[in-house]
């Protein structure tokens, strides 16, 4: 059984949490957080704002933001055992201790969207085999697909990430608000949403690119532009260029 203790109350680490209760193969030891009002949430488990009365685990995994990753872990202990942070950007020399590693999961989390692991990649780092394989026991309980990435690697995976999550969320929100302005909903778009989603997943973008730019219809990126705001203009052009260089390439 592994010990294993929870730094956070954000989104991620709510759901390790209720992910992690079932298994019979993990003890649970305690939960740390800034918020005792926050802790209040995760019950079933000892919590505490106060690092040195976490119990001593086998693992602890940081899952904070990115800049605290330094400042939290600085206040563990050897008795926290494999110090682990959840995040894409940061290298293991983020955290400050004698063991440490990476344990990344890649996706979008909300608290009130249930999430299934299992489907989950988890990009694993660790400085010596013996964590390594300490970490992979652990993600492997989770889900069915861990990837063992050192951090420059996953550098370059968190950047691509936010490519099709936050940018493509942003893109959203514009075209949210060019239908909001006619009172037009949103979901009439949701069907064209999951189609070129699925379209993904099975080619290369570039191969399954459609629209105006790809075709070179000049007249309607003409008329397009003329009903946008600036900043979304300046999108549009980008983009539309980005699109046209791709199948130039």
């Amino acid at each position: 059984m592994i010990k294993l203790a929870l730094v956070g109350s954000g989104n991620l680490a709510h759901h390790l949490y209720e992910s992690i209760l079932p298994l019979d193969e993990i003890q649970l030891v305690g939960v740390l957080g800034r918020n005792p009002e926050t802790l209040a949430s995760y019950d079933a488990v000892l919590t505490t704002t106060d690092p040195l009365a976490l119990p001593a685990a086998d693992l602890t995994i940081i899952a904070v933001s990115d800049d605290s990753i330094a400042k939290v872990s600085q206040k563990l202990e050897q008795k926290h055992g494999l110090l682990a942070h959840t995040s894409g950007a940061q290298t293991l020399n983020a955290i400050a201790g004698n063991r440490r590693a990476v344990c990344y999961p890649l996706q979008t989390f909300s608290k009130s969207r249930a999430v299934d692991f299992s489907t989950i990649p988890f990009c694993l780092e660790a400085e010596t085999e013996k964590d390594y394989e300490l970490l992979e026991d652990f993600c492997s309980l989770l889900t069915q697909r861990v990837i063992r990435m050192n951090s420059e690697d996953r550098k370059h995976l968190h950047l691509a990430a936010v490519y099709v999550n936050n940018f493509v969320n942003q893109l959203y929100q514009s075209a949210y608000e060019i239908l909001d302005g006619r009172d037009l909903p949103f979901d009439l778009l949701h069907p064209l949403i999951l189609e070129t989603a699925k379209k993904v997943m099975d080619n290369r973008p570039s191969d399954v690119q459609t629209g105006p730019a790809k075709r070179g219809d000049q007249g309607i990126m003409d008329a397009h532009l003329e009903i946008q705001s600036e900043a979304n203009r300046k999108i549009y052009t980008l983009l539309t260029q980005a699109i046209q260089n791709s199948q130039n390439t």
